[in-house]
């Protein structure tokens, strides 16, 4: 599996700071979340096909303007992850974005059970998210797989500086399950909570946070990304 790391792991970061600190932390992935109108050209700065940190997936929690998205995702090659509070809103923009020529996957947390009818149904992919919602990882994982034979892409909610608040979730055996199944895809990072910001930006070695996401340090040439 590729460990990786959301954006939202470092509020405020421009995507300078965001690949140096996943090649610091030997990280082979990076999610992003998208807050203003990211275009290809400014990632093909960062992720070409020489990079050393791979773009997993961009998130979007405005995914109406699906025709851009599908673009941006054929571009750069990456999926545009769709989170959405209405998990059959959120279908239609994966099946539209798919239409338009892009790839898509629906954002999809808590027990497998509550969801995985309404997406296979669907037909179509997922990013799983495993957090507080889910007594029993290893056991969705195994449920997953028994369904649609393997898993696309996992965010783990936690990790990192809150490794030691996991234990007993039941995360090690997912672990177990993920490696047994010879899963290859991105497990992405991201905090459980912004309650956590300090405690991820010491983490990710910046004591100091990276100040406001309004804007970039050197706006010529940094984007910048941040959680909500």
């Amino acid at each position: 599996m590729q460990l990786g790391l959301s954006s939202e792991a470092a509020y405020g970061a421009s995507l300078d700071d965001l690949v140096a600190t996943c090649a610091r932390r030997g990280l082979a992935a990076l999610e992003l979340t998208l807050t203003n109108q990211v275009t290809a050209d400014q990632l093909f700065r960062y992720f070409d096909a020489d990079a050393a940190v791979r773009l997993s997936g961009l998130m979007s929690d405005d995914a109406s303007a699906e025709r851009r998205l599908a673009t941006l995702s054929r571009d750069v090659g990456a999926p545009i992850i769709v989170r959405s509070p209405d998990r059959h809103a959120g279908i239609r923009h994966v099946l539209n974005i798919i239409e338009y020529g892009g790839t898509a996957l629906l954002l999809v947390k808590g027990p497998a059970p509550v969801w995985l009818d309404s997406v296979t149904a669907a037909g179509i992919g997922f990013a799983w998210q495993v957090d507080e919602s889910n007594p029993d990882p290893a056991g969705d994982a195994e449920l997953i797989m028994r369904r649609v034979q393997h898993i696309e892409y996992v965010r783990l909610a936690g990790g990192g500086p809150e490794t030691m608040m996991q234990e007993g979730r039941g995360i090690a055996g997912l672990m177990r399950t993920l490696a047994l199944a010879g899963y290859n895809g991105p497990l992405i990072l991201t905090p459980t909570s912004q309650r956590f910001r300090l405690a991820w930006s010491a983490w990710l070695g910046r004591r100091g946070g990276w100040g406001c996401g309004s804007k970039a340090n050197h706006e010529d040439n940094q984007t910048v990304l941040h959680g909500k």
